[in-house]
């Protein structure tokens, strides 16, 4: 005998995949900036190893190529609200969003610690360059946030891996704690993060 009735799905994870038309040569452009401004100005280093992360004012910078990378990553934050229904205040008008953004090049064996991204709503990265990546290396991973269904469940992955790819756009929600496994190949992995949240 089937059981009949409503299916709920609670606390669903929203994680968005979006390959961008990026304009002729528009990710090679994006490399050289992004190191050029490497080369130039000392970032951070928390939470890498092996990587150099640029601060945190990517968004700002006064740059044909930054004001396309802004239009994407405020597109992809209003793709997300709407899958949620989050965005909109009381009386159901939009809410102002607020933007940063950061660059990391990851050298070889680069690779980023385990994290969440705090005081935000949605987090996501933009892949700029890979060059030749060894199969299986640098990809993002995302950690299952019920620890209690992997532990009782021996079959079930807690991990979900998603390989680097120029001119992918990943969202996710800020508190899904993922991490970056060590990267091998004959240049840099290369990428820019953002945390996107709402006026206050």
């Amino acid at each position: 005998m089937s059981l009949t009735g409503e299916r709920h799905d609670l606390w669903p994870t929203p994680v968005l995949m979006r390959r961008v038309q990026a304009p002729a040569g528009y990710n090679t452009q994006l490399k050289d900036l992004i190191l050029a401004r490497q080369a130039r100005a000392a970032g951070v280093a928390a939470g890498v190893v092996d990587a150099d992360k640029t601060r945190s004012d990517l968004l700002r910078w006064e740059d044909p190529l930054i004001d396309v990378l802004r239009g994407w990553i405020l597109d992809v934050a209003g793709s997300m609200n709407a899958q949620v229904g989050a965005g909109r205040n009381a009386v159901g008008e939009d809410v102002d969003m607020v933007a940063e953004a950061w660059a990391v090049a990851y050298h070889e064996w680069g690779y980023h610690n385990l994290h969440s991204h705090h005081d935000s709503a949605w987090s996501g990265v933009y892949y700029v360059h890979t060059g030749q990546i060894v199969e299986g290396s640098g990809h993002i991973e995302f950690l299952d946030p019920r620890p209690a269904a992997c532990a009782r469940e021996a079959r079930r992955n807690p991990l979900h891996a998603i390989p680097p790819e120029p001119g992918m756009l990943l969202a996710f929600p800020s508190w899904l704690q993922h991490w970056v496994t060590p990267y091998e190949g004959d240049s840099h992995r290369i990428c820019v993060a953002f945390n996107i949240g709402f006026e206050r």
